[in-house]
């Protein structure tokens, strides 16, 4: 007497509808944890970039600041600008001298910097002299980018001013206090109050 094997043989369409089903459901749970996986890290590098461009800009603009000194700026003519500090919220730029460390830290020189904000990043130059005669001599650090608006006051000790200086008096002297703003594209904010650690007026 002969076997029956029909009951053996392949799957049935229940069963190879119900497998593709769960092979669908399996490839979309996956699909979408690998999306969720690479958002979470654009997510992550993104704002990666912006404490370290926070950190930059606030360690960087404090060692100028505080190493500020208080003797007049000078154009690429050799010409006195009658100011120790100039800087224009409308141009977007502040510049100043400050002490910088050439070897070790006993041995220091004096260089003009100047912060302003071109295509959209902040750009920190830095001069090889108080009162440099080149122009474009010069090392730029990126210092911040994808800025949509820069906002700039500087104060003397009772009001603040959108440009600096603001007559006779403060033309020999560096503002009390140094306030940047920053919005970047993404409508963040980031904003540093600074206070220069200088003489009031240069001798």
């Amino acid at each position: 007497m002969k076997k029956n094997n029909y009951s053996n043989k392949g799957f049935t369409l229940i069963e190879v509808l119900i497998s593709i089903v769960i092979l669908s459901l399996i490839a979309v749970i996956t699909s979408n944890f690998l999306k969720s996986s690479i958002q979470s890290r654009d997510f992550i590098s993104v704002k990666s970039q912006e404490i370290y461009e926070f950190n930059l800009v606030s360690s960087t603009l404090n060692e100028d600041l505080i190493n500020a000194v208080n003797i007049p700026l000078t154009n690429f003519r050799g010409d006195l600008e009658n100011a120790t500090f100039i800087g224009d919220a409308n141009s977007d730029s502040f510049s100043f001298i400050t002490k910088m460390i050439v070897q070790d830290i006993s041995s220091k020189t004096l260089v003009k910097v100047q912060y302003v904000l071109e295509n959209q990043s902040l750009l920190r130059r830095q001069y090889f002299a108080a009162s440099p005669a080149n122009q474009f001599e010069y090392i730029e650090t990126i210092m911040f980018e994808d800025i949509d608006t820069l906002e700039l006051e500087f104060a003397d000790k009772t009001k603040w001013y959108y440009a600096w200086p603001q007559g006779p008096i403060t033309q020999k002297q560096i503002p009390s206090l140094v306030k940047i703003l920053i919005t970047n594209n993404q409508n963040e904010s980031f904003a540093w109050i600074i206070s220069p650690n200088i003489k009031t007026v240069y001798e």
